[in-house]
């Protein structure tokens, strides 16, 4: 696979997921945050397992060693998931914006040690300047919206419980990163994708049902509409099976800090979507921090003549 089809995958998946923290913020109006997830993951194991009876795509695990996979599934979707769900009910969005925004360093962090990946200079800078304009990108939209703005419509503050969770999604999705990149030895994107969908759905069905049973079995889709069963469509189509299958696939190709950068580019499509969607206000700073994500995939990422 030639190098320009492994950044496409990683530009892909990163406008994938920006744009799933608009659809997401509409899905939980309709459902609660274990529903959802049960949903998107059932969903997305539903459509991998059909391909793979169509023999559109291959499904072996014969003979391989579970382990690699195993602690993939456990980080992701299992941990992270629970983490950011749960987080993000008890501090600002802007707050875990900027934390996770932080992936891309932990995952270089990780890779050193457990990979035995080198990262020249100008990768490190080209990190650096991606990770700089998230900050620059979530802290401005902090304080154009103001502190007690975004808390009153968010319901939430930035209490310790809140961080320590998100934390803890940061450290899970950097682990998740090294594990998918040690365990593309052993298996393909598509098993790897599949794997994760279907223990997403088992273990997010098992919180489902726990839920439902304690809220005295009422309906979990009684406040559902077409538009909310439209979303998650995109969640268990688009931002599960093809975003986690494209980052199964550049992380198969390029270094684990390579491929995690491109994770910033997802709060740059956040901001566009935002623009776009609901006219959100767009600075010069927003302008710069832009630039700076683009130059720093870049620089992380271009080869060297």
């Amino acid at each position: 696979m030639s190098s320009w089809k492994a950044y496409a995958a990683g530009i892909s998946w990163a406008s994938i997921f920006g744009l799933s923290f608009l659809v997401t913020k509409g899905a939980l109006e309709a459902f609660s945050p274990a529903t959802l997830l049960f949903l998107r993951f059932a969903l997305a194991a539903a459509a991998l397992g059909a391909l793979a009876l169509l023999g559109i795509v291959r499904l072996g695990y014969h003979g391989k060693p579970l382990a690699p996979l195993l602690l993939i599934c456990l980080v992701q979707p299992i941990l992270y998931f629970t983490l950011e769900t749960y987080g993000l009910r008890e501090t600002a969005s802007s707050t875990a914006g900027l934390i996770l925004g932080a992936m891309p360093a932990a995952v270089a962090a990780l890779s050193v040690p457990m990979l035995k990946e080198r990262l020249t200079a100008r990768q490190c800078l080209g990190l650096a300047l991606s990770m700089a304009g998230v900050v620059l990108i979530v802290v401005e939209g902090g304080r154009r919206s103001g502190p007690t703005a975004v808390a009153a419509a968010q319901g939430t503050s930035n209490g310790p419980l809140g961080v320590f969770l998100i934390v803890g999604a940061l450290v899970s999705a950097a682990f998740y990163n090294v594990f998918s990149r040690k365990a593309s030895t052993y298996y393909s994107p598509a098993e790897t994708t599949f794997a994760m969908m279907a223990s997403g759905a088992v273990f997010f069905g098992l919180l489902a049902t726990i839920e439902c049973a304690s809220g005295g079995w009422a309906s979990p889709f009684s406040g559902a509409t077409p538009a909310a069963w439209g979303e998650i469509a995109y969640l268990g189509i688009l931002s599960s099976v093809v975003a986690f299958f494209l980052v199964n696939l550049s992380l198969s190709r390029l270094k684990a800090a390579q491929a995690s950068v491109f994770g910033t580019l997802t709060t740059l499509v956040s901001l566009v979507a935002g623009v776009a969607a609901r006219g959100e206000p767009f600075g010069p700073v927003q302008a710069v921090g832009a630039a700076g994500i683009v130059a720093g995939v870049w620089m992380t990422n271009a080869r060297r003549r």
